[in-house]
């Protein structure tokens, strides 16, 4: 009886021992997750929270007293590109660096909410990585190893796995947390994903969109690669002071400072602000002040240390092509995609005999050859205006001198009648997609509806840490006296589309080549002179040829 006696109490010492450490590590899961942001309601029901520089802004609806996945290990693959490539994945420590340290807390707050361990591969992936990096997927993806659940590549690798079926079909995951216009039925994007994404990247077949990637404020060097207008204040508001006093005399200041306050009055620089706040931001506009601006500095022909009215470079200026609302690739009920109307549309016509009217003559700069000065008398202070990249300032303008007031303006509508900014991004962002080869846990559905809540707060938290700092770090938002630059990148970055003819550059020219890109042919058209009629008929053939080929290898069956 007593050995029974002792036989029981041992089981019972070990059952509450067991369900202790149950208890402990629910405990711990706990303590681990306890989100310590201040979070904030409004009468609509919206969450806000604080971002890096305590202004309030959107919060995310995850259920995150619900989403708990028990510090399960989520395995991402990511590009590694050039040096020009900013850091945008991984970060295991904060540091004296805002951008790193942005990346880190990011890490850390979607790990601490979903209770999940990122678990991070790197592979080479750039534009001449792109075959590196999809046969990695491949090798994974054939073995059936599981080695992925997610994957941010460079945008242009995403046409080869898509034809692959490496990617799963995002808008038929249940219970889906991504919070983007066209899916689960929403009918508007939480601010971090671009509003219309779905519908510039989803590939409509037999009346369903498929969207199988996203991007925007998810990845780091979408915002770096926003293309945008920076200008010189100092040679704006001394050149154009007459035009910006005929300006104010017609119209008030509604979004600038009046005369008397910090960067106040009726300067050039607050009509440009104005103009842009008011959606009268043109591009004959942008022509005009561009134009008449040329001066031979040392009167030795023209030399890169000459004064200009723009600097650029073709893979640049494209982005007036997106900016004036025109398409390369759209969907289309036959043929799921085809060559935009835009293409071969007098719009298109016009927008390049405007741009040849500036880019021929001496008013512009540009480096055709090695691609290293175009931006140079800008940074010299010696240029009116720049079509860049947000991360020109971060880059070039930060602690230089010679360009101590700079302003940032979107990209300039066609015109009047055109109701929005569009804000077109370089080729070097990534784009976030699921892993079809991917470890199921459980359940494929259950898995998917899991990896959906990661890239959701992936995106919804680095709108809150990373964007802001990526903002602070162009334009120094947190000392400038007004608050039109925060305004204006605000503008940009809701103004991002996308459009298929840049991602699948590659399969539509049949090769990596910049010089017949589909976006680097109208800008060339304008540079060089030629006629569209002539570009279009050298081109036009092959792209359609190559797209059909394309869409042809699209399982869509197999990709769903």
């Amino acid at each position: 009886m007593k050995i029974f006696v002792r036989v029981l109490c041992l089981i019972l010492a070990c059952l509450f021992c067991m369900f202790a450490l149950v208890a402990c590590k629910d405990n711990n899961s706990k303590k681990k997750r306890k989100n310590e942001v201040e979070i904030k309601t409004d009468e609509n029901g919206v969450r806000w929270a604080k971002d890096e520089w305590g202004t309030w802004r959107e919060y995310d609806d995850l259920p995150d007293e619900e989403l708990d996945y028990d510090d399960e290990p989520i395995s991402f693959l990511y590009w590694t590109g050039e040096s020009t490539v900013k850091a945008e994945f991984v970060q295991v420590e904060e540091v004296d660096d805002a951008r790193l340290s942005s990346i880190y807390k990011r890490n850390e707050a979607i790990m601490d909410r979903l209770g999940v361990e990122l678990v991070f591969t790197a592979e080479a992936g750039d534009s001449g990585s792109m075959n590196t990096f999809v046969a990695r997927v491949k090798r994974s993806y054939d073995a059936g190893t599981n080695d992925f659940d997610l994957i941010g590549a460079y945008s242009r690798s995403q046409g080869a796995m898509l034809t692959a079926g490496y990617l799963v079909n995002l808008t038929k995951i249940e219970n889906n947390y991504i919070s983007a216009k066209g899916i689960n039925g929403r009918t508007e994007s939480k601010p971090w994903w671009p509003a219309n994404i779905a519908g510039n990247l989803g590939i409509y077949h037999a009346g369903i969109n498929n969207l199988y990637y996203v991007s925007g404020d998810i990845s780091t060097n979408a915002i770096d690669q926003m293309h945008c207008i920076y200008f010189n204040k100092d040679l704006v508001n001394k050149q154009y002071e007459e035009m910006a006093s005929e300006y104010f005399s017609a119209n008030a200041h509604k979004m600038t400072p009046e005369a008397g306050e910090d960067e106040g009055g009726d300067t050039a620089t607050n009509m440009l602000y104005e103009k842009a706040y008011a959606g009268k931001w043109v591009l004959d506009d942008f022509i005009e002040l561009c134009s008449n601006t040329y001066v031979d500095t040392k009167s030795d022909g023209v030399t890169v240390d000459d004064t200009f009215g723009l600097c650029s470079i073709n893979y640049c200026m494209t982005a007036l092509y997106g900016g004036a609302n025109l398409r390369m690739i759209e969907n289309d009920v036959n043929t799921t995609l085809k060559i935009s109307d835009d293409w071969t549309s007098n719009k298109t016509v016009k927008l390049i005999a405007k741009l040849s009217k500036l880019l021929r003559t001496t008013n512009y700069h540009t480096d055709t050859t090695t691609g290293k000065t175009y931006f140079q008398p800008f940074n010299n202070g010696k240029s009116y205006f720049s079509v860049y990249y947000m991360r020109m300032a971060e880059d070039y303008l930060m602690n230089n001198d010679k360009v101590e007031n700079y302003g940032i303006l979107p990209v300039p509508k066609y015109d009047t009648a055109q109701k929005n900014y569009y804000t077109v991004i370089g080729n070097e962002f990534s784009i976030y997609s699921v892993f079809r080869g991917r470890s199921e846990r459980g359940d494929a559905a259950a898995t998917d509806s899991m990896l959906t809540a990661v890239l959701e707060c992936w995106a919804s938290e680095a709108f809150r840490k990373t964007t802001p700092v990526i903002f602070e770090l162009n334009m120094k938002l947190k000392s400038s006296p007004t608050q039109c630059e925060a305004d204006m990148c605000e503008i940009i970055r809701q103004s991002i589309e996308f459009d298929m003819g840049r991602i699948f550059g590659s399969q539509l020219s049949g090769k990596v080549d910049e010089t017949i890109q589909m976006d680097s042919l109208a800008s060339s058209a304008a540079l060089t002179g030629t006629s569209w009629a002539t570009v279009t008929e050298a081109n036009l053939g092959r792209m359609t040829t190559n797209l059909a080929t394309f869409v042809a290898g699209l399982d869509l069956v197999k990709n769903g």
